[in-house]
């Protein structure tokens, strides 16, 4: 079964629609996911990122930025192994 990647515009999250693409193991040749194809608003999106995360952004310290970037990488260092295994069908190695 293929991952359908959704993106994340204007607040929200959202699916492939009717028009995703399939994107394939470059190992195996599989299906491996699903991507794209669905109708975003950039108008909303453009709006999104002024008033709700550029506002949020300029509110935070240097530091407070530094620590959201550290609680990511935290957040990524924890789940390695599942990346690992998803970046193996890119072509790339450990």
């Amino acid at each position: 079964m293929a991952i359908q990647v959704r993106s994340f515009a204007h607040g929200e999250w959202i699916a492939p629609g009717s028009g995703a693409r399939p994107v394939a193991s470059a190992v195996t040749g599989e299906v491996v996911a699903e991507v794209g194809g669905a109708e975003i608003e950039f108008e909303a999106m453009l709006a999104h990122a002024r008033d709700a995360g550029g506002t949020a952004l300029r509110a935070l310290t240097f530091h407070q930025r530094a620590r959201m970037l550290k609680a990511v990488a935290q957040h990524l260092n924890g789940r390695r192994e599942p990346l690992y295994e998803l970046s193996f069908d890119t072509g790339a190695t450990r």
